[in-house]
């Protein structure tokens, strides 16, 4: 059986340590692996040179911590406690304590001068349990240095207070214990629980210190023991004055240089420590090495200031983020005649800081044949330092490997394609890069891309592999997308057999729809294509006659014997065939007396489907006929030095939209056969000439007679003197920009106060209403027109006051103003709308206004610039 020791050293000025696991600077994970860790220390922490610890410390830390578990009790566990204490009694057969072994451990430690060493007894019984109650000598031999602190055991009598505790302490080198009756906890009187001793049943103690370096043996023995060779055990405990530190964790550029520094000094004054050797070998982690010579591993002594300092590289051409571990074996030359030995063996590490580049190729497993998929491209920087000039290029596509698209859109240089990224951040979020593709080939389909900084030197690559599927039957359609009425659209149907095996009665069937018409053949159409042999294809023709407008579909169903079957739809957009057509249509009196006033109207109307330009409207006259007033809502020109013809420049007329011209002549003479003629042209179209024939009696003939079926009216009342104008007839230079109606009561202008603006500005327009006459006119009802270029904002009064609009057009062009019920002669009506500009090109807003004593509707407009 066994007596088990244990041995502790403990620091006297009363210290802790804590450890964690060591945080992995990389990213990569969120620990590092062992045997890496973080130490938190405070100051001469005490440490065990056999346990072999990874952990890093710091300068000021001594050589000790707690030691490990103790060994097995004599093959059973060793803390087993015993159900009940023991008093050795005469008897014939021996007690477990006195068929107990005393065993050492550790045989041998080193501790620091001025530290205190606590040694641990029990003895492991017969039955694995710790015997307490039994009597433990402790010797100190004559040639030791140091001498016992403290001897523990029985802490209350056994039986009563006669019987009193038994540890005694003859001297430094001599001392009596008895193993514990129950559990204890030895706190060393340091503030942290790190450092505590648990003290089971049937354990005991003892402490010693040295002041000086040398040597102390310390034997235990078990007096009641009655094998020889097993109840005594002796170690030794070797007193040096040093403690020394390994490097602590540390970064550095990637592609430097940079020291690790192991430091051991006198614990008595804190000197360094000379002649020690420190062995340093790269253990793992990023490429490196010790300069200059380029070795894994460095053997370092300690100079005058107790440092060993080595120097640590990466490999040239490997200066990538990353960390390196390096072990640091600290060992102690020979002292007492005893050989070298290695007081500490820890890992330390560098961690080089560079710029990186990771990627990452995303993309579907599988895709059919034809059918667009998608990649997306991820790219970081894991590193810790800027990544400049960042580019991704991908390998020449594959020939089966169509590009579609991508975002952001890529320089492409034949088969390979090449975006340039710019500089990436620390820590960014990932850079991503969509690409578009599609195949027209069954089978495994690989795209390689590559991300590169010339600058930082980094490359990586990442590749994205899809299969590419499809069924037996292919089908394919080649034919046109648009067309127009009367036109004829002809399509390629391909049917490919894309199996290994032959495939039989194919048929094939279109099914289209009214607004296609396909001559000869019904609906559907239905074809027998037969049997195709892996690989093989087959075109079939199908020709549509467009004869309606509009978005015109046609369905197709392929199918084989066995099931296989394939589908496709199609559209085709079909529009009307332009046609530039217009009309033009004169109202007016056909009767007139002489000295009277009579008015044209000519109405030009866009009856084609396409816009005309440059629409002008050319008026002749007979010369019983003198123009006094004209439409001022367009310009308008004499034609030569003949005063007999006048053209007004209508601009562009939008298919449907009509444009009216008004001339008030005077009748100058009698005729029978008086006449206004216009004609309407464009660069787009044919001219169309209008003649309203009349006829101007003598004076008082009709008179204010009605008008004759088909007439428009009366005589024209008279009005004020016009100002003289150029050429012979008086057609005012100043003339207003209303459009004189049939009874001349209302008059209507329109003025742009912005003429030119750009999409998204504004611009502002200035309407007028005016009674011109000398009564008063009553219900005046007035509308707003506006284009779908413009956007109606606000409408204001000449007073700033905001004017109503009681109802509008469900598109918002028509606004409809609160009318007035009465507008005396002479009265005019003044407001000013505000628009945003929303499409370009040139728009005009125009007024309406109706009332009582108007014959027809009052128009004013005029034109805004509206520049992209």
């Amino acid at each position: 059986m066994a007596v088990t020791v244990w041995l502790i050293v403990v620091s006297l000025t009363g210290c802790a340590r804590l450890q964690f696991p060591a945080i992995d600077p990389t990213g990569e994970r969120i620990f590092l692996p062992a045997p890496n860790s973080t130490t938190i220390l405070t100051p001469n922490v005490a440490r065990d040179p056999l346990a072999n610890s990874p952990s890093a410390s710091l300068p000021t830390q001594p050589a000790f911590s707690r030691p490990a578990d103790p060994p097995d009790c004599c093959g059973g566990p060793a803390k087993y406690q015993s159900p009940r204490h023991v008093i050795p009694k005469p008897s014939a057969h021996p007690s477990r304590g006195q068929s107990g072994e005393i065993i050492l451990t550790p045989s041998r430690i080193i501790a620091p001068v001025g530290a205190e060493v606590v040694v641990l007894a029990g003895i492991c019984g017969s039955d694995y349990h710790f015997v307490m109650n039994q009597p433990l000598e402790w010797l100190l031999s004559s040639d030791s240095v140091g001498q016992f602190i403290e001897v523990d055991g029985l802490t209350e009598p056994v039986f009563n207070r006669l019987v009193p505790p038994s540890p005694k302490k003859f001297d430094g080198n001599y001392a009596w214990g008895r193993t514990g009756l129950k559990h204890r906890l030895l706190t060393r009187g340091t503030p942290t629980p790190v450092d505590d001793i648990e003290l089971l049943k049937g354990h005991a103690f003892v402490s010693l210190s040295s002041e000086s370096e040398g040597t102390s043996y310390i034997t235990c023995v078990a007096p009641n023991a009655q094998a020889w060779d097993k109840r005594r055990k002796s170690t030794i405990v070797h007193w040096i004055d040093a403690v020394w530190s390994i490097p602590v964790p540390k970064s550095a550029a990637a592609g430097t240089v940079t020291p690790l520094t192991t430091l051991v000094t006198r614990n008595s004054d804190s000197g360094g420590v000379e002649g020690w050797t420190v062995n340093y070998s790269i253990v793992g982690g990023a490429a490196a090495e010790f300069a200059p010579t380029g070795s894994q591993t460095a053997e370092v002594r300690t100079n005058s200031a107790g440092q060993a300092i080595v120097q640590i590289r990466q490999v040239a051409g490997q200066f990538d983020p990353g960390t390196t571990q390096v072990r640091v074996d600290v060992v102690r030359p020979k002292i007492f005649g005893e050989s070298e030995l290695k007081v500490e063996s820890g890992i330390t590490s560098v961690t080089w800081s560079a710029p990186a580049l990771k990627i990452r190729a995303i993309g579907p497993r599988s895709a059919g044949v034809n059918e667009a998929f998608n990649y997306r491209v991820e790219i970081t920087n894991p590193g810790d330092q800027l990544t400049r000039d960042v580019i991704l290029r991908t390998q020449d596509f594959p020939d089966n490997l169509e590009f579609v698209s991508s975002t952001p859109q890529p320089n492409q240089f034949g088969r390979q394609l090449e975006w340039r990224l710019g500089d990436i951040a620390v820590g960014s979020q990932p850079l991503n890069v969509d690409i578009q593709l599609k195949s027209n080939t069954r089978g495994q389909n690989e795209l390689c891309f590559e991300v590169s900084s010339a600058t930082d030197q980094l490359k990586t690559e990442a590749c994205a592999q899809t299969e590419i599927s499809a069924p037996c039957l292919g089908l394919q359609l080649e034919g046109p997308n648009a067309a127009k009425v009367g036109e004829q659209a002809t399509y390629d149907i391909i049917i490919v057999n894309q199996c290994a095996d032959s495939l039989e009665g194919i048929q094939l069937q279109i099914q289209y729809d009214p607004g296609l018409a396909a001559t000869g053949l019904g609906n559907p159409i239905r074809a027998d294509v037969g049997t195709l042999k892996p690989g093989e294809k087959v075109t079939r023709k199908v020709v549509f006659d467009v004869i309606r407008a509009g978005e015109q579909c046609f369905n197709l169903s392929v199918t084989a014997i066995g099931g296989h079957s394939a589908r496709a739809n199609e559209c085709i957009a079909a529009t009307p065939t332009a046609a530039s057509t217009v009309d033009l249509e004169l109202t007016g009196q056909r009767r007139i007396d002489r000295g009277g006033r009579i008015l044209i109207q000519g109405k030009a109307t866009n009856v084609g489907n396409i816009p005309l330009n440059s629409v002008t409207v050319t008026n002749r006259f007979s010369d019983s006929l003198e123009p006094q007033r004209v439409t001022q809502q367009f310009p308008h020109r004499w034609l030569g030095n003949t005063g007999d013809e006048l053209i007004f420049d209508l601009g562009s007329l939008d298919p449907g939209q009509s444009k009216t011209v008004d001339v008030v002549y005077d009748a100058l003479t009698e005729d029978g056969d008086a006449f206004s003629e216009m004609t309407v042209s464009s660069p787009d179209v044919s001219p169309v000439s209008r003649r309203y024939d009349l006829r101007i009696e003598p004076p008082g003939t009709v008179g204010d007679q009605p008008a004759a079926e088909g007439e428009s009216g009366g005589v024209v009342p008279d009005r004020p003197p016009v100002i003289p104008g150029e050429g012979p007839i008086g057609i005012p230079e100043d003339a207003d920009a209303g459009r004189l109606n049939a009874q001349m009561n209302l008059a209507a202008t329109a003025r742009t106060l912005d003429r030119q603006t750009a999409v998204n500005g504004r611009t502002r327009v200035e309407f007028e209403i005016r009674n011109g006459s000398s009564i008063s006119d009553t219900n005046v009802e007035i509308s707003l027109l506006v284009p779908p270029s413009l956007q109606l904002d606000d409408l204001v009064d000449d007073l700033g006051k905001e004017v109503p609009i009681v109802s509008r057009s469900p598109d918002f062009t028509l606004f409809y103003l609160e009318p007035r019920r009465e507008m005396r002669a002479g009265d005019s009506l003044t407001y000013v709308a505000s628009f945003s500009a929303v499409q370009p090109g040139q728009s005009v807003v125009e007024i309406q206004a109706t009332s009582d004593n108007s014959a027809g509707t009052i128009t004013a407009s005029d034109s805004i610039v509206i520049t992209p």
